[in-house]
């Protein structure tokens, strides 16, 4: 971690040419408070002051006084403990505001619930907005919290057994005017309501759509329940997606823009009351860009945004000039996101050897791998079209950012960025190995052999150390979320929270349940006593720095994020305890007192 220290010389840099800045008076002054600064050559103060949105004082309560003016905003901080604005290294944006504007079921496996979150959504909504998504029953199996009982058995045909069922009955009361078209979490089941059969042509007496089986009542009338027409088959995950997709595709309309709007603000607004200021969004859709724009333009924005898309569109990046650095204090670029293999919540991760509780399987490699191609430079050898679009983006001054969680896919991406810096040389480039989730120990020294960036989000290990074990066994689950030899190879290890999650586990954007898990390495319920590979712990200090500067220095940021010290952006969180001195089981509770950004309170607490 050497590699990020050296930005403790930018506050003295800019102090001897700012001069009198010193003196400035201040917009904004926080002072009696435990403040972590995360920067080694000043690491606690009690007061920090900003003028114009960065930061021009840190140190003691007295030496404050002198940016206190008639203007000055002051906050008498009550000895709270103080740390930089949280840096969120992976936010699929556009899902996370679905999810939290619109409906959420992964925790629903009951009548009531189920009724109670439809009505909460149909009562927000705009008339005629499609009820869509939802992800029904995710944990009825895996309990959130529980850690799995090894030996489970699994029926290869049906992996998550009989689940709770919904039919149209328990919501059309009230939703006769909205369609609604929701999925249980392994998309092997959907249900409409009556306006949805209703455009879609499903009746009584008409025959079951292509590829669909309609589930009917004793009397014909359609119950609202989708399946695959063929019962059983693992792979009908699929085909019924596939399927209802092609039947309501055209139906449902995308968001308005209005809709985009208001789903943005709420995700700011969860950002805030959370601690981040900073967040790294993984959305394809450009049209967000323009959203953050117009907010940002109307002074509405609350949270910094680093804008990461596909691979594929590296090119149009270059036209426009658009490398790394590129954009401003809100809003920034310079990196693409690319994906190798699949999931672990879903058994689609990558390996070098098959799953332990499904011999069948070592997972997929995603799209974007092929074609393998005939390398331009040994026609003998052949490429993945992944690596011929990473050279270039490389050779063009864009950073990569790949997910890969798998041991194998983690091992291709490592031989591959060997074969890159052969190529295109040496140079600062900051790869990032997108979640890193399980590797090899021969990886992981490669890691910090090639300073790479591990781009982790640690609450995984507390949710997915529930079925892991029974899923790879326990040797490989060994290098799983293995933070502790990460950071010690020399990587840089950054933190994150991959909101909203996947169709199978929610992942909240919460830092303090990723701080939790960094540092216990245990579920939400306490278990399992001691943590589970303990040895890959972090210390609460380098798990707030992987969560800040880290994060910053991932994205070429740390000379204006990541820790609070003078010339840098005035973001910080103020927070109910102070995660040095706590019970680290007690971490996860925690709460957000305030949060500041650019030198302005956009959350409060009650």
């Amino acid at each position: 971690m050497k590699c990020l220290f050296r930005i403790g010389f930018v506050p003295i840099i800019l102090a001897f040419f700012l001069g009198t800045a010193l003196a400035q008076e201040a917009d904004f002054v926080a002072r009696n408070g435990v403040i972590w600064t995360v920067d080694e050559t000043n690491p606690r103060a009690e007061a920090v002051a900003a003028r114009n949105g960065r930061i021009i004082y840190v140190g003691s309560n007295e030496g404050v006084s002198q940016h206190v003016g008639a203007a000055t905003e002051v906050v008498d901080l009550g000895g709270a403990f103080v740390t930089p604005g949280f840096y969120d290294n992976h936010v699929h944006f556009e899902g996370t505001g679905r999810l939290l504007y619109g409906l959420n079921l992964l925790d629903v496996s009951d009548e009531a619930s189920f009724v109670s979150r439809i009505r909460d959504v149909h009562q927000r909504y705009a008339p005629g907005t499609w009820i869509t998504g939802g992800d029904w029953s995710a944990y009825e199996t895996w309990a959130e919290g529980d850690v799995a009982t090894a030996g489970r058995e699994v029926n290869p045909d049906d992996l998550y057994g009989n689940l709770f069922l919904p039919n149209r009955g328990m919501i059309d009361s009230f939703t006769a005017d909205r369609p609604v078209l929701v999925r249980r979490f392994d998309r092997k089941v959907y249900m409409a309501n009556g306006a949805a059969l209703e455009l879609a042509g499903i009746r009584k007496g008409t025959p079951d759509p292509e590829g669909v089986a309609v589930e009917r009542d004793d009397n014909g009338e359609p119950t609202g329940a989708l399946f695959n027409p063929v019962s059983g088959a693992v792979e009908s995950t699929v085909l019924v997606r596939d399927n209802v997709r092609t039947l309501f595709g055209d139906l449902i309309p995308m968001p308005s823009r209005d809709q985009r709007i208001a789903e943005t603000k709420e995700t700011w607004g969860k950002m805030a009351s959370v601690g981040v200021t900073s967040y790294c969004d993984i959305t394809s859709d450009p049209v967000y860009v323009d959203i953050y724009r117009e907010l940002r333009d109307k002074g509405e924005m609350t949270a910094r945004a680093r804008y990461r898309p596909p691979l594929d569109r590296w090119q149009s990046m270059a036209d426009l000039g658009i490398k790394v650095g590129f954009g401003d204090d809100w809003i920034r670029f310079g990196a693409t996101k690319a994906w190798i293999d699949g999931i672990m919540g879903n058994s689609s991760a990558r390996f070098y050897e098959p799953y332990t509780h499904n011999p069948a399987s070592r997972g997929i490699w995603r799209d974007i791998m092929f074609p393998f191609e005939r390398s331009p430079d040994n026609p003998e050898d052949m490429q993945s079209r992944l690596e011929r679009l990473a050279l270039e983006a490389d050779a063009a001054g864009i950073q990569l950012t790949v997910h890969a969680i798998g041991d194998e896919a983690n091992g291709y991406l490592m031989d591959m960025l060997e074969r890159i810096i052969a190529k295109n040389g040496q140079r600062d480039r900051r790869f990032r190995l997108v979640h890193a989730q399980v590797m090899t120990d021969r990886d992981i020294k490669r890691g910090g052999e090639m300073n790479i960036v591990a781009e982790v989000q640690p609450f995984h290990t507390s949710d997915d150390m529930r079925w892991m074990e029974e899923r790879i066994g326990r040797d490989r689950s060994r290098g799983a979320y293995a933070f502790r030899r990460l950071w010690d190879s020399g990587a840089v290890v950054s933190f994150g929270s991959d909101s909203p999650g996947t169709n199978a586990s929610r992942y909240y954007l919460n830092p303090m349940l990723g701080l939790y898990a960094a540092v216990t390495r245990k579920t939400l319920s306490g278990q399992p006593e001691g943590g589970w590979f303990p040895q890959e712990k972090l210390s609460v200090e380098e798990a707030i720095q992987a969560y800040t500067l880290n994060t910053a220095y991932a994205g070429y940021e740390e000379d204006m994020k990541g820790s609070l010290s003078v010339g840098k952006l005035a973001d910080l969180v103020v927070l109910s305890d102070n995660l040095l001195t706590m019970d680290p089981d007690d971490i996860k509770d925690v709460t957000v007192k305030r949060t500041v950004v650019g030198g302005r309170t956009v959350y409060l607490a009650d």
